[in-house]
């Protein structure tokens, strides 16, 4: 495959017709919402030749795009095409980074793991079907009680779902309450020897009973405080399920160095928990969040900077890199405290932005993309996730030879990340 990002004056008919493939499959790829329409700045997959890679260049001094393009065999402007936003020909500040088109010479295994909120209906059989290639599907979620025990979700047809397809069930533990991750329940729960053990004992009879292939512990907004008492509640649950062959997986709020202190992650301590769970799933999106400013939800740097510090304390091997399947869309101006943005499938953003016939910026520092458009006199700013922002992902997972990627959340739609994880990786079953 490759990507290739529209500039202005293409069609959709010339960009097939320069690459050898047909329009339906350009549409079929993308998931085009116009075979007549499109913008520029929108990243196209291209549905022909070997799996793409991008190369993660960090500029020296004195390099150039020629320069580049010479040291990596490809056409300055493919690399212009990845990079908008770069000013001219260079020499380019050093430690920019740019991302160079490439190919994948071998298929390396990953295992991929995503979170599905289930509906209880057909609709989440149909869900899995359409992933059917996932190792993991974590049921979002079992809500632990005051009581310490667990209001389940109706995962039935999950279940029988995950089956069909030979997806492993992972059951997501969670202390939400009140619509909100309640740091309260936590505390009381981890201070409580009768409670945790009730909170371990309910896990293990629910993957008896129901055929769950392993327990992950979403914990969040736990107290500082707290950080033994989450570890060694981790630890006791690894105890009760290790010996019954289920697995136990951590979620991790993402950080990029270790203070115990800190309001929102001193309560994890990554080289413990990394050490005893068998998966780590880590967070690394929601920078750009509901309440907070228009702003990327995974920039690229802050992503990598995470990595670098959880793989110097985790096994990589343990590592699955988390990736957003949604954007946001802000009404402007943003007003801390009152604007609140709109969650937006990835695909419906680029559709929206073909819609509303606005050009798709591109952010270099965090390989991100955006827009703004106006509706009924209100500005809008919408960042989301294309093919290239994908790709500059997928690179770090293999970068830093992580496990694979934990997808949050199935129902949206983005399916250029699908044909990429499909295309460039042999995708494990348990």
């Amino acid at each position: 495959m490759q990507i290739h990002r529209v500039v202005t004056g293409e069609t959709l008919d010339e960009i097939a017709s320069a690459y050898g493939v047909s329009l339906r499959d350009l549409l079929r790829y993308n998931e085009l919402a116009s075979k007549d329409v499109i913008v520029p700045g929108l990243a196209l997959l291209i549905p022909k030749g070997p799996p793409v890679r991008v190369i993660r260049h960090t500029v020296q001094a004195g390099d150039t795009l020629m320069r580049l393009a010479h040291r990596y065999g490809v056409a300055p402007a493919e690399i212009a095409n990845w990079n908008p936003g770069l000013p001219g020909e260079g020499p380019w500040p050093p430690g920019t980074v740019v991302n160079i088109p490439g190919t994948r010479s071998d298929r390396r295994s990953i295992e991929v793991n995503a979170y599905l909120m289930p509906a209880g209906n057909e609709n989440d059989a149909a869900l899995l079907q359409d992933v059917s290639e996932l190792t993991y599907v974590c049921a979002f979620h079992y809500r632990v009680q005051a009581t310490g025990h667990l209001d389940a979700p109706n995962d039935r047809r999950l279940l029988e779902a995950a089956a069909q397809f030979h997806i492993a069930p992972l059951a997501t533990l969670t202390n939400f309450h009140d619509s909100h991750f309640d740091p309260h329940l936590a505390h009381a729960i981890l201070h409580s020897p009768s409670l945790a053990r009730r909170v371990i004992d309910e896990a293990v009879r629910l993957c008896e009973e129901k055929g769950y292939r392993g327990v992950n512990v979403d914990f969040e907004r736990v107290q500082p405080g707290d950080r033994a008492a989450y570890t060694s509640f981790i630890h006791a649950l690894k105890k009760a399920l290790e010996p019954r062959g289920w697995s136990l997986s951590v979620a991790l709020h993402p950080k990029s160095w270790d203070e115990p202190s800190a309001p929102r992650t001193g309560a994890y301590d990554y080289a413990a928990l990394g050490d005893v769970a068998d998966l780590v799933m880590l967070m690394t999106y929601e920078w750009g969040w509901v309440a907070g400013p228009p702003t990327p939800m995974a920039p690229a740097h802050r992503v990598e900077s995470v990595l670098e510090y959880a793989t110097g304390v985790i096994e990589p091997k343990k590592i699955l890199m988390g990736m957003s399947l949604y954007g946001y869309d802000w009404p402007l101006p943003y007003v801390a405290g009152k604007t609140r943005a709109a969650s937006i499938a990835n695909n419906d953003a680029q559709n929206l932005a073909i819609a509303e016939h606005v050009p798709v910026e591109w952010d270099l520092r965090a390989a991100s993309p955006h827009f703004e458009y106006e509706t009924a006199g209100i500005q809008h700013e919408v960042w989301f996730e294309d093919a290239l922002s994908a790709a500059v992902k997928l690179a770090l997972v293999d970068a830093f030879d992580l496990r694979g990627v934990s997808l949050w959340v199935l129902g949206n739609e983005f399916p250029q990340l699908w044909y990429l994880l499909k295309d460039g990786y042999k995708l494990e079953k348990e």
